[in-house]
């Protein structure tokens, strides 16, 4: 018998966990997803020196993993976001009987993902410059004026560019709340974690006002703080 998202992520001996660092990454997505969708989850937090121990445990190499309570492992957060979405009992994360909407969604998340992939190389470019043919922090003298011209570049040439795209996405779906419409969904969920990163001013030369030319996208980022379950999740962890 096919199990339903809700029931591979309830059902069994053991209870839902999601395994990643002390930080958000690409696993905040998924615990606000299992939130919203009303899905309990003990939420693993793995220390740094604690990972060293724990990689060559793990399928790939990284986190996050997910353990299905019948023992089920699950990698990836992409596919976990899309599990939690579609195990959401009101049907509106990741409508399994909306195959249109759910094709919408795609766009939206692939939107998300392309954003994330022009921001990388600004940001690697720091952390790993020998992947970029430069060499590494010690003998790179010129690695400051490097980095913030590239990323530079990038809060003048591409985040304007992906911002636009996303009010545009909300306009054509007719000024709603959210990204496609009146209804919270994971692509909502993805695109508020990965633009919220370009307003903590966590990366050089990338400074915290950076989303304020950008009015539609924040008041779309305000929205989803603002819906009920994300807002609980959010103060379940303040």
């Amino acid at each position: 018998m096919t199990k339903s998202a809700y029931d591979l992520l309830t059902s069994g001996d053991g209870k839902l966990s999601l395994h990643y660092f002390s930080i958000e990454g690409v696993a905040e997505q998924v615990r606000i997803a299992l939130s919203v969708a009303g899905i309990p989850f003990d939420d693993i937090r793995v220390s740094f020196p604690e990972w060293q121990t724990k990689k060559p445990t793990t399928k790939y190499g990284q986190l996050p993993e997910m353990i299905l309570p019948n023992g089920q492992l699950i990698t990836e957060s992409m596919a976990m976001l899309r599990l939690a979405g579609e195990a959401d009992p009101e049907g509106k994360l990741y409508p399994a009987a909306d195959v249109g909407m759910r094709l919408r969604i795609e766009e939206a998340l692939g939107l998300t993902a392309d954003l994330s992939r022009a921001w990388r190389p600004a940001l690697y470019i720091g952390m790993r410059p020998d992947k970029f043919g430069y060499p590494m922090s010690a003998d790179w003298e010129e690695k400051d004026a490097t980095i913030k011209k590239v990323r530079e570049a990038f809060l003048a040439e591409e985040l304007p560019r992906y911002m636009k795209y996303f009010a545009d996405m909300i306009k054509e779906a007719g000024g709603g709340a959210f990204l496609l419409g009146e209804d919270l969904t994971i692509a909502d969920i993805a695109a508020y974690q990965g633009i919220s990163y370009f307003r903590k001013g966590i990366a050089d030369y990338v400074p915290a006002d950076s989303l304020e030319p950008y009015p539609e996208v924040l008041a779309f980022m305000k929205r989803v703080e603002e819906h009920p379950k994300v807002a609980a999740y959010k103060a379940s962890k303040a």
